[in-house]
């Protein structure tokens, strides 16, 4: 069952896919678009969504606020407040649509990606940092696509012009601060052809987390650009079918996720 529309927030909405199996648990799916574009409802998220649901889980995918494209950083926090809204609705609606919120997960695309990490490599920290009021949880898992993941060595245009946007937006600060517990077990994909983020960003990630002995999964689409969905072909025609990468992982991941999920 899809419920498409629910408002989480007095500006955005979600869609949920249902997979009609009681007490599953629940992956957040965050749209890409270079912080200025895209939606909910892109062919992206479309896929993925269905895909898990297929498998037995349940799936939302999120709105969160665009900025205009002159400024991506336009809507910096806000767009990560939204995703926290989100995050806060799905938890009190769980016994509402029958899924398990303790076991949630994250999946992202691009900027989607980069939320998703910041939301869970930043926690309380970045929450409270910023004034954001709603409770903070813990994910159980992140499946992310080329998401950026340090601003400051990021291209030129793709930077903001203030260093503390560029160093407080990017996942990996919060990932080198952090003092507390491991974060959750990311996959992270990357196209070896992408010419908006960088494989050095994966190659950062990675670095990071492998430095630290965080779990940490990697998959390299050889010969794919940015913007693939888990089941796309390539402008050469060559194919790739991820669904059953990111089943495995959540299946791993989720059915052992921690009970006490609030940070």
């Amino acid at each position: 069952m899809q419920i498409q529309g629910l408002a989480y927030n007095n500006t955005q909405c979600l869609d949920l896919y249902l997979s009609g199996k009681p007490a599953q648990g629940i992956v957040i799916c965050l749209h890409g678009g270079g912080f200025v574009s895209g939606g909910r409802d892109d062919e992206r998220c479309r896929q993925a969504s269905s895909l898990l649901r297929e498998a037995g889980f349940n799936c939302a995918s999120v709105s969160y606020s665009l900025a205009s494209p002159p400024d991506r950083f336009a809507m910096w926090p806000q767009n990560l407040f939204d995703v926290a809204d989100a995050i806060n609705f799905l938890h009190q609606h769980a016994g509402t649509y029958d899924y398990e919120f303790e076991r949630f997960g994250l999946l992202g695309f691009s900027a989607g990606c980069c939320l998703a990490n910041l939301y869970m490599q930043g926690g309380e920290k970045l929450f409270q940092q910023f004034g954001y009021a709603g409770l903070i949880f813990r994910p159980a898992a992140l499946a992310g696509f080329y998401g950026p993941y340090d601003f400051s060595i990021r291209q030129a245009e793709r930077q903001s012009v203030d260093d503390d946007i560029n160093r407080l937006h990017s996942p990996r600060h919060w990932l080198q601060t952090n003092e507390g517990d491991a974060p959750p077990p990311v996959l992270h994909i990357q196209g070896d052809r992408d010419s908006i983020v960088w494989p050095d960003q994966h190659e950062a990630f990675q670095s990071d987390c492998e430095e630290r002995n965080y779990k940490f999964e990697g998959i390299i689409a050889r010969g794919f650009e940015h913007s693939f969905a888990p089941r796309d072909t390539n402008s050469a025609g060559d194919s790739l079918d991820l669904g059953p990468d990111i089943v495995k992982f959540f299946s791993r991941h989720l059915a052992t996720g921690d009970k006490d999920s609030k940070q």
